[in-house]
């Protein structure tokens, strides 16, 4: 799978107080937040776009619909942040604290996530395609009735993960180290590895209505 990855313009303009910008304008492109804060900002449409965010605090951040295109988060803190309805086009996410963060009926596309740490994470309901999962610490994240497709999950721990009535192609699990799953009739359209298998087996079964002597 080949992801497209942010293309930032050569010269950004450099934001020094970020909240005036975002409460001031809807649409905002082509600026570079460092060491700002965001934390609960309050909007109900924000466009950002061919843009770069690095150290900045995102945190308890309430946007009902948050679009996302061609930009770059590193060590940014997400934790509580409620943004559902959102649409994240070639988005990276790098080195960020995504704990609490809810992303429900949104739209992923070209999207990755690296050393970053996604705990209580609502993907309920989103569509996901091409999207990559990488050196990530994952627990209680919730795939619930989401689509996956070209999704792949690369050398994470993933503590406990839902994916009840979830549709899959081309999902990749086999890299990963999983301890939980829910929803493990829903891995239809997905790849695990053999040590896996054996280790989902009772979540299979329980699952199936088996019983195991």
């Amino acid at each position: 799978m080949k992801l497209l990855s942010p293309t930032l313009p050569a010269q950004l303009e450099v934001v020094d107080d970020a909240l005036t910008l975002f409460a001031a304008d809807d649409s905002i492109g082509d600026v570079s937040l460092e060491h700002q804060t965001l934390t609960g900002f309050t909007s109900k449409s924000v466009t950002l776009r061919d843009s770069l965010v690095v150290k900045s605090d995102l945190s308890s951040m309430i946007c009902e619909r948050f679009d996302i295109f061609n930009c770059q988060f590193t060590a940014v803190n997400f934790a509580a942040t409620k943004l559902p309805n959102s649409s994240w086009r070639v988005v990276a996410v790098h080195g960020a604290r995504c704990s609490g963060l809810q992303v429900s009926n949104s739209t992923l596309r070209n999207v990755v996530f690296k050393d970053s740490k996604l705990d209580m994470v609502n993907f309920r309901f989103s569509k996901l395609e091409n999207v990559r999962f990488e050196d990530c610490m994952m627990d209680d994240v919730d795939f619930y009735n989401a689509q996956l497709k070209n999704v792949t999950f690369v050398n994470c721990q993933i503590n406990n993960i839902t994916f009840a009535s979830a549709r899959m192609k081309s999902v990749d699990l086999s890299a990963s180290h999983i301890e939980l799953i829910k929803g493990a009739g829903s891995l239809k359209g997905a790849i695990i590895s053999y040590d896996q298998l054996m280790q989902l087996a009772p979540y299979f079964a329980a699952e199936a209505g088996i019983k195991v002597a």
